[in-house]
């Protein structure tokens, strides 16, 4: 099956962290969607999106790109998250954005990252350590089910 991974990681390099850490355990291709926003999907069987949280949703080089592409339809998708805070769904308008273009949205996964944005810096930011080895064993395991969801459907 082959596997995509576009991530979006601007300020403290956490989701890139946890995106590596998928990528890694397998054969998935990994592309910095900021640095190269033209992406080509017809290829790809599973792809997957992965974001810090901005003003409480995905970046908006990932719904620039779900909103232009006329690629997803029937698509098998999964979404990453990374948040200072964690206490709702940043991958929910994205879901829906997904849905709407007729991509199969297998599951999405959220840990917290290391976040200085804004009032925070000043404070010295939250989630320090985070991305931590737990949250990327965690990712690792929601990956390895969605894997299994993905060459069942």
């Amino acid at each position: 099956m082959k596997t995509v991974i576009l991530y979006a990681s601007v300020h403290h390099g956490n989701t890139k962290r946890v995106a590596e850490a998928l990528a890694g355990n397998t054969a998935a291709d990994l592309i910095n969607i900021v640095q190269n926003p033209a992406v080509d999907l017809a290829g790809y069987d599973l792809i997957g999106f992965a974001s810090g949280a901005y003003f409480g949703g995905f970046h908006q080089t990932i719904k620039e790109l779900i909103e232009k592409t006329n690629q997803l339809a029937g698509k098998k998708v999964f979404l990453l998250g990374t948040c200072g805070v964690g206490y709702k769904d940043y991958a929910g308008s994205t879901k829906k954005q997904l849905k709407a273009k007729g991509a199969v949205v297998l599951g999405s996964f959220q840990c917290r990252g290391f976040d200085t944005y804004g009032i925070l810096g000043k404070i010295g930011g939250i989630a320090k350590k985070h991305p931590d080895q737990r949250d990327l064993e965690n990712a690792a395991l929601f990956f390895q089910k969605i894997l299994q969801a993905a060459e069942n459907e």
